[in-house]
């Protein structure tokens, strides 16, 4: 139980350590054009350091949060083979007839949202097909070429590649259909 603990809060640290200390110091300073030479040169210098530093503080935390699973490992929980036995499955809950009828309303509530929602999305839909529509016939009144260009498939736009057998193996108890019949 403390070793699990023990690993949680490394854990933690490490989460912690990962989110505030080890952004690089470029994404703290705001963008304001460009640095002179020397700026440019100090500035790699330093996150070369900063980096260097971040590095070792990992490294340092992996070596504590594998030398503490190794102490649990060589510790050893006591382990009960019995657990692992299928006869010690947990038998469903019973519920009561209560509670069994307000799951019934839930889920039935829940169907007549989820079927509601795809009406609405069915409509919306219909309603950008028939707008679609109507835009056609008005390019086409104005334009038969635009049109057609309209109605041209681009096939940049879903580069569709299909693979499938061509050939198969011949199948020896197969008889072919006579075509005379």
């Amino acid at each position: 139980m403390a070793q699990n603990r023990l690993i949680f809060c490394l854990d933690a640290r490490l989460q912690l350590l990962t989110e505030r200390n080890f952004l690089p110091s470029f994404l703290l300073v705001p963008f304001r054009g460009k640095k002179s030479a020397k700026k440019q040169k100090k500035a790699k210098k330093d996150q070369k350091l900063q980096e260097m530093k971040d590095f070792v503080k990992r490294r340092e935390l992996q070596k504590l949060l594998e030398s503490a699973s190794l102490k649990a490992a060589v510790k050893g929980e006591p382990f009960d083979p019995e657990m692992l036995n299928p006869a010690r499955k947990r038998p469903p809950p019973t519920l009561s007839v209560s509670e069994r009828e307000s799951r019934i309303l839930l889920y039935k509530k829940w169907s007549r949202y989820q079927m509601q929602k795809n009406i609405e999305q069915l409509q919306l839909l219909r309603g950008m097909m028939k707008s679609r529509e109507k835009a056609l016939r008005e390019l086409k009144n104005i334009s038969p070429f635009l049109h057609s260009k309209a109605l041209e498939l681009n096939p940049d736009l879903f580069p569709l590649e299909c693979r499938a057998p061509t050939q198969t193996p011949p199948i020896p108890s197969y008889v072919p259909p006579d075509p005379e019949e």
